[in-house]
């Protein structure tokens, strides 16, 4: 008797939702796309279960991509209408937007360590 089983990638898009503020571009209630990456086991064409779900969030203004955290990323998969935290995301690409200053939104170099506007350490 022949098992066919193998194990595959996959990814869901889960549609954009609004971030109280990205750390990216500077941008308050910005919108990001949301994804989730996932791999699945499947017997004879038919997927069984998945695992090792992991959440990415781009940010629609510059294209940086962030990663969620798990149980940031379940419960936003769970409500279509939650705002993303944005402490519960980290930085996996940078975008191509200029990077602002996060006390007064001024365009700063990315190698400053402080804001030439307001002096704030960034």
């Amino acid at each position: 008797m022949f098992f066919f089983f193998a194990v595959t990638s996959g990814a869901r898009e889960l549609g954009r939702r609004r971030c109280r503020h990205l750390p990216c571009c500077g941008t308050y209630g910005g919108e990001v796309s949301v994804t989730c990456v996932y791999r699945q086991f499947i017997l004879f064409f038919i997927p069984i279960f998945r695992f090792g779900k992991r959440y990415f969030a781009a940010c629609a203004g510059c294209g940086a991509v962030f990663e969620l955290s798990r149980e940031e990323g379940r419960r936003i998969e769970r409500d279509p209408s939650a705002e993303i935290d944005p402490s519960a995301m980290s930085r996996v690409a940078a975008g191509n937007a200029p990077h602002f200053c996060p006390r007064c939104g001024a365009p700063v170099a990315p190698g400053d360590c402080f804001c030439a506007n307001c002096g704030g350490k960034l």
